[in-house]
């Protein structure tokens, strides 16, 4: 038995498809989610979806998110994030770079500077996207 996954963000669709065993990183911590799984709804805080298509414990595709809301019911996984990225997508070194060039923004901010919260997100996303 299946369940239907879909990882929606602002920017495009991440992931459609069938899965066997989902875990969705929670503001509750991880939450597995098998077919037949109790209707709920969710916050999800920055973390990995990780994605089994035969069987619980093998791993199929993974996908950092950085926040969001999940919603189960009748056997379907709805997770919309904030961001989400497909980590087999992932160029480290170009992640790489541009962790450098936020940092190289932000030597040059000054401690007050608003743009300094955005420029920390982005390297916290960054940083997520290599640490899987």
């Amino acid at each position: 038995m299946a369940m239907q996954i879909r990882i929606v963000c602002p920017e495009h669709q991440a992931y459609e498809g069938e899965a066997a065993f989902v875990t969705v990183p929670t503001t509750d911590g991880a939450l597995g989610v098998a077919p037949l799984h109790a209707s709920e709804i969710s916050t999800i805080e920055p973390g990995y979806v990780r994605v089994c298509d035969r069987a619980m414990g093998t791993v199929d595709h993974s996908f950092a998110v950085s926040g969001g809301y999940v919603q189960i019911a009748d056997d379907t996984v709805i997770v919309l994030a904030d961001r989400a990225e497909d980590l087999a997508d992932v160029d480290r070194s170009q992640v790489q770079a541009e962790i450098q060039g936020f940092e190289d923004q932000l030597s040059v901010l000054s401690e007050n500077d608003a743009q300094r919260a955005y420029l920390y997100n982005e390297i916290a996303w960054c940083k997520l996207l290599l640490d899987a």
